[in-house]
């Protein structure tokens, strides 16, 4: 069965071996977590960087690399489901920190939301993705499902998101999703959201 080798799958591997990358798994009782950029204690609407999640938002990532290698496309079992690369939660504390008990925490757009690898990506020029800016070893693309409320209402969203590996060991996310307009043309009635969050390893 032909398969691709770990680092060549998700974006170029500069300075890092295929062994290197378990140095960004987190355990059962790891995350890696940040805020969004673009936070303002005295605002909670939208800045230039940052669309959709309100201020002092937290993302938590469960992660491993090793769960991104790919069965070839053209292969008889590609069909086969694979397990999610991680999960993400984001969420608000009263207080604007992040680390606050799990009661208090006010959910944002991703709650449990599985990492979904997007078919035949590993085929595409894109796979090999990188953008200005120093200290990513490897970019990661993937697609995440999430609920979105509105009034009574929710509906099912999809979000992309960008996981860059960064030589500190630190983890960078971008998240992503077009908004969506209403009947009759009502713009924005399920508002955009784009967020750069930098994340470092800590303990649930």
């Amino acid at each position: 069965m032909l398969r691709y080798p770990l680092c060549l799958i998700g974006a170029v591997a500069l300075l890092v071996g295929c062994e290197d990358l378990r140095d960004w798994k987190t355990s059962k009782d790891e995350v890696f977590r940040g805020e969004v950029i673009g936070s303002d204690a005295r605002s909670t609407g939208d800045s230039f960087i940052r669309k959709g999640f309100v201020s002092h938002t937290w993302l938590e990532l469960a992660f491993d690399p090793g769960s991104t290698d790919l069965i070839a496309q053209d292969e008889p079992d590609a069909g086969l489901l694979r397990p999610a690369a991680g999960t993400v939660n984001t969420y608000v504390c009263p207080d604007g920190s992040g680390t606050c008990d799990a009661a208090e925490r006010i959910p944002g757009p991703f709650v449990d939301a599985p990492l979904v690898a997007i078919d035949g990506l590993t085929h595409d020029p894109l796979s090999q993705l990188t953008f200005p800016g120093g200290g990513r070893l490897q970019n990661y693309i993937f697609g995440v499902r999430f609920r979105a409320v509105r009034g009574d209402r929710s509906f099912g969203r999809d979000a992309t998101l960008i996981v860059s590996l960064m030589q500190n060991h630190r983890i960078e996310v971008r998240a992503m999703a077009p908004s969506v307009s209403g009947v009759d043309g009502e713009e924005d009635w399920l508002p955009a959201l784009f967020g750069v969050f930098k994340l470092e390893r800590t303990q649930q």
